[in-house]
């Protein structure tokens, strides 16, 4: 038992210590990894666990306003992130290469925007995980999905690694696009927490096919070094990302053609039952 602790100790002390780039140590919350281990622990227990118990004999809180909010901010702060790392990707940068971005682990003013880009994007998803507990505060736990969850804790880790080992370079392409999608996404759940009805959000499905799209391309961008090699890029990290993004499409396609085929099968039924109505007529 010693001896596995020494080993432990040992392991975390040569790869999360004397490997992490130390640009982002002094950064809040991103000194430590067991702090975010703890962190998306807390929010595992409380999700899955704790508010449902908690909530089970309570009515759902008026949260309405904190949403809006939350959106409102979610929006705005993904859509800022995502048209100032556009800047850097296509007007700063001379030669960022879509095949193979080596990371710039100097004290730049592009290897430090990149470390500051990886912080804002990590910071984004710790925010992410209140969708969650405002869906298990307002009693719709039914949209806890295992999707949902999955994500949501993964992105955290993947981020917190992200910022700490890889913090740029060929990955940036998933802030980019991440920023993007969740800049529409927050839109739409504003909308909806105004009072518009889900199926009067016509473009409702193209944001579901536009997180498929992105998914299918970080497959693509993750994987296309891993084929053609001799990318300056850790291959651990490129086949993380490219593995990642084939689970997530296959859950979110999953997602969209249960959603959706049910939709149509319903609105199908639905006309049926109203020609037959007639004909009775």
């Amino acid at each position: 038992m010693v001896s596995m602790l020494n080993s432990a100790t040992k392991y975390y002390a040569d790869y999360f210590i004397e490997r992490r780039d130390d640009r982002s140590t002094h950064l809040p919350l991103a000194g430590s990894p067991a702090l975010i281990v703890g962190i998306v622990m807390s929010y595992l227990y409380f999700v899955l666990r704790y508010g449902p118990r908690h909530m089970a004999n309570r009515k759902p809180y008026n949260v309405l306003s904190m949403i809006k909010a939350y959106n409102l901010f979610q929006m705005a702060a993904n859509g800022l992130l995502f048209l100032r790392m556009c800047y850097n990707v296509f007007i700063l940068y001379d030669n960022f290469s879509f095949r193979c971005q080596p990371i710039d682990y100097t004290k730049s003013r592009v290897g430090m925007d990149e470390v500051y880009f990886s912080y804002a994007y990590f910071l984004l998803k710790l925010f992410d995980l209140a969708d969650t507990v405002f869906f298990v505060l307002r009693k719709k736990q039914s949209h806890v999905s295992f999707l949902h969850v999955y994500h949501h804790s993964f992105m955290v880790l993947t981020t917190f690694c992200a910022l700490a080992y890889i913090p740029g370079g060929h990955g940036l392409l998933l802030g980019l696009w991440n920023t993007l999608v969740h800049t529409i996404m927050y839109f739409y759940y504003f909308l909806t927490s105004l009072g518009a009805q889900s199926n009067n959000v016509w473009w409702k499905k193209y944001l579901t096919r536009l997180q498929l799209v992105q998914f299918i391309h970080l497959a693509f961008h993750f994987g296309r070094p891993l084929l053609e090699g001799n990318c300056n890029f850790p291959k651990f990290w490129l086949w993380y990302g490219f593995l990642q993004a084939i689970i997530v499409l296959g859950l979110f396609l999953d997602f969209y053609i249960k959603t959706y085929n049910k939709r149509g099968q319903n609105i199908a039924t639905h006309k049926i039952k109203c020609e037959m109505r007639g004909k009775v007529n």
